[in-house]
């Protein structure tokens, strides 16, 4: 009994510990680690089900792990819908508006009066985060051409 307290401690620890690396790592490099870590469950529930006699009930970590390796990174992502736009070319000034909270026709001030309102509150060193900095950027460059 104490033996299984002091595993159950330790795998706690170490799953903290793991936690912790992917809250602070790139996204890039935890979309990929979260991406094998489902791939690894998905092999060892499958193992552990045909080893226990239930290889039927294998199929599904099986299929789920070919869907996600061959058939997930297929599909389009990262497709435009309404309210979100195609990060495939420049901002357009009518996007750039509602990223700012501006008017149609807004002077320089107006623009450069929200711009640094928004900035000091989205500000990667105040809590924000770098690609909103970079939006907020965009935004004001395609309306002011600075």
């Amino acid at each position: 009994m104490f033996v299984w307290l002091i595993v159950g401690l330790a795998l706690a620890f170490l799953l903290l510990m793991l936690l912790n690396w992917w809250a602070k790592a790139e996204v890039k490099t935890a979309k990929s680690s979260l991406f094998w870590a489902i791939l690894a469950v998905c092999a060892i529930l499958t193992f552990a089900l045909m080893a226990s006699g239930k290889g039927l009930a294998a199929i599904l970590p099986i299929g789920f792990a070919a869907w996600r390796m061959f058939g997930a990174k297929s599909m389009p992502r990262g497709r435009a819908g309404p309210g979100r736009r195609n990060d495939s070319g420049p901002m357009s000034p009518s996007e750039a508006r509602e990223v700012l909270g501006v008017r149609e026709g807004a002077g320089e001030q107006e623009i450069n009066a929200a711009y640094r309102q928004l900035m000091a509150k989205y500000h990667p060193d105040k809590g924000g985060n770098d690609w909103m900095a970079s939006k907020l950027n965009e935004a004001r460059k395609a309306l002011l051409g600075k």
